[in-house]
């Protein structure tokens, strides 16, 4: 059986969005919009699918994902399995 797939609504993410202050997004913050685990945006990250930056060059601080990151990660996506 296929798992189930996630269907966002880009227009409503991409308001939520854009009413949150700053140019970068927290993992928490994303995680939120998306109603997904922070765990699954951190997967997303590893994986290469979310692009995000670290706070800190060895890679030991917070991680944050610019906004126009989160718009193209949702442009690629309109059904995505979340496991």
């Amino acid at each position: 059986m296929a798992a189930p797939c996630k269907v966002w609504n880009e227009d409503c993410i991409t308001k939520e969005v854009e009413c949150l202050p700053g140019s970068n997004l927290t993992i928490y913050q994303v995680a939120k919009v998306l109603q997904v685990s922070h765990i699954t945006v951190r997967r997303w990250i590893k994986s290469a699918k979310l692009i995000a930056w670290n706070t800190s060059s060895e890679g030991t601080g917070r991680w944050r994902v610019p906004k126009k990151s989160l718009e193209e990660f949702l442009q690629e996506r309109s059904c995505m399995n979340i496991d």
